[in-house]
């Protein structure tokens, strides 16, 4: 059995059309209800009407003295993609929430647990995208004028260098990278630094993090050693850290870059802090409401990955309920202008991509598990002998992937690797798609997709060398899951295999009685890679 292709088997699909992947997320969470916390987290089962109105946000709540805004993990989703409906957050709509808390009068200080991407090196878009988008990310932060950011060792992986440079040139000088077991190289202790005082109206809060150090052992940088010369445990410095902290704040919070059950451990060991950040292993965190610890005083919380929730801590003048915690959904409610936030993140980011060409110099290779030396033709070739099949493709929305990007609202979509990963053929190798321009007989999501490139095949039909590699049952292509890389819980939440192969099924529809389908012939783009194929 002939292996695949890892962005196959978009046209095996009918149903959904997968649109932009600058980050996308879906969800049927509803918004958390608030928890009270002087003693005790308070449960109250809310709907997401309610919870969130159009009008006053948080509108059970009394006036606080000052609100923490929580956010981390964001993974790279700068926003939802728009490829399916209910997809949740996006820094365009965490701007509208905070525009709107501070049009309400309520002072906002805002931090954040890091991780602004992930593993940059196995990025749907590559490398070099995932580096424009940690500055982008950087930048939409300085624009919601954020006060604190934890170290990150997934941050670090777009380099350590690069990443402390754009840290100093990404950000204001308001906006600081905290943590305390760690002690950055010469010149960047303005920027970075161990601990933060930050001010929420007139409530004081002393912020710090810690990162794990076995996550940062694991970098292999050849800059590590200049820019990160010390690494300690957090128990030897966390002490110091807090108690300075303590005289001049009223608050004192703590974000820990590290595993969950370090967070807790911490959290029970430092009574002192009021608020301990966890990391999350899912999306959708598993407990909205923080967990209350040492008595009622701690509180340990989680905002789950890729953007789609912030949290919010209330401060009140109550002493018998002081803080307030807000698990909120950021979904299709916050949708305001956020016309500063725009700028960034869809004018901006696509014109650098498209400056940088991240599509064309995405790293290829060449395909493997068909035919050696197969290229890839396109769709009008395959046509010649296949019409039937052809024209049942050609009525699905993945033979119009590639209009979809041209059509999008967002602009120049067509240069967003992470966009044209899906909507194109054989994006990710030697023969396959690289511009309008060279490949224009490579858009949209065709055959060869699914199939394998079919050059060889063309230039001898009869040949069963050729012929094998380019079969492809409906078993083959569930049981190996071909279609997910695309169609995954992003783009196709509601994906079954099943349903929608049966919408695009093409087995028999063609006779290959004619003479002329087993003479073969040489396609312009087998001959010359690049060029567009035979009319």
């Amino acid at each position: 059995m002939s292996q695949f292709p890892k962005r196959a088997c978009l046209g095996v699909l009918l149903a959904v059309t997968v649109l932009t992947y600058i980050g996308c997320s879906s969800s049927t969470s509803t918004t958390s209800a608030p928890s009270t916390a002087s003693t005790s987290a308070r449960s109250a089962a809310t709907s997401d009407e309610e919870s969130v109105r159009p009008g006053k946000l948080l509108a059970d709540w009394p006036t606080p003295r000052g609100v923490l805004l929580i956010s981390g993990q964001m993974d790279g989703y700068l926003e939802p993609c728009g490829c399916t409906q209910g997809q949740l957050g996006g820094l365009i709509r965490r701007f509208d929430f905070v525009e709107r808390l501070k049009a309400q009068n309520w002072p906002v200080a805002l931090i954040d647990l890091g991780s602004l991407i992930k593993d940059p090196a196995a990025a749907r878009g590559g490398f070099d995208q995932a580096k424009i988008k940690f500055g982008i990310a950087l930048k939409a932060f300085s624009t919601l004028k954020y006060d604190a950011i934890a170290l990150s060792p997934e941050d670090l992986k777009v380099g350590i260098g690069e990443a402390f440079a754009q840290f100093l040139n990404g950000l204001g000088d308001a906006t600081k990278i905290v943590v305390a077991n760690v002690r950055p190289g010469a010149g960047f202790e303005s920027k970075i630094q161990a601990s933060q005082i930050i001010s929420a109206g007139p409530v004081k809060l002393g912020v710090t993090a810690v990162v794990d150090p076995e996550a940062i052992a694991q970098l292999n940088d050849p800059d590590k050693t200049e820019l990160i010369p010390v690494v300690q445990r957090p128990d030897d410095v966390l002490s110091a850290v807090l108690a300075a902290m303590e005289g001049k704040s009223e608050y004192q919070v703590l974000m820990v870059q590290g595993p969950p059950e370090q967070a807790k451990r911490l959290a029970t060991a430092y009574p002192g802090f009021d608020v301990v950040v966890s990391t999350s292993q899912f999306a959708d965190p598993l407990e909205r409401e923080p967990l209350m610890l040492n008595g009622g005083k701690t509180m340990l919380v989680t905002v789950g990955r890729r953007g789609k929730y912030v949290g919010v801590v209330g401060f009140f003048a109550d002493a018998a309920q002081k803080m307030r915690f807000y698990s909120v959904t950021l979904d299709h409610k916050y949708n305001g202008p956020g016309t500063e936030m725009k700028k960034v993140i869809e004018d901006e980011y696509r014109n650098m991509l498209k400056g940088a060409g991240v599509v064309e110099s995405y790293p290829r290779h060449d395909y493997t598990g068909g035919t050696a030396g197969a290229t890839y033709v396109g769709a009008e070739t395959c046509r010649l002998c296949h019409p039937n099949t052809y024209m049942k493709w050609s009525t699905t929305k993945h033979a119009q992937a590639f209009v979809a990007l041209e059509k999008d609202s967002k602009p120049n979509t067509t240069f967003d690797a992470e966009c044209v990963s899906c909507h194109t053929t054989g994006f990710e190798y030697t023969s396959g798609w690289r511009s309008v321009a060279e490949t224009p007989h490579l858009k949209g999501n065709q055959c060869e997709n699914c199939h394998g490139p079919a050059s060889k095949h063309v230039s001898a039909p009869n040949n069963r060398e050729y012929r094998e590699p380019l079969k492809l049952t409906a078993e083959q292509a569930n049981k190996n899951q071909v279609c997910t890389h695309c169609h995954d819980e992003d783009n196709s939440p509601k994906f079954e295999f099943a349903t929608f192969w049966s919408q695009i099924a093409h087995n028999g529809l063609d006779d290959y009685t004619d003479p002329k389908v087993r003479q073969g012939i040489m396609p312009k783009a087998a001959r010359t890679p690049g060029a567009g194929a035979e009319k």
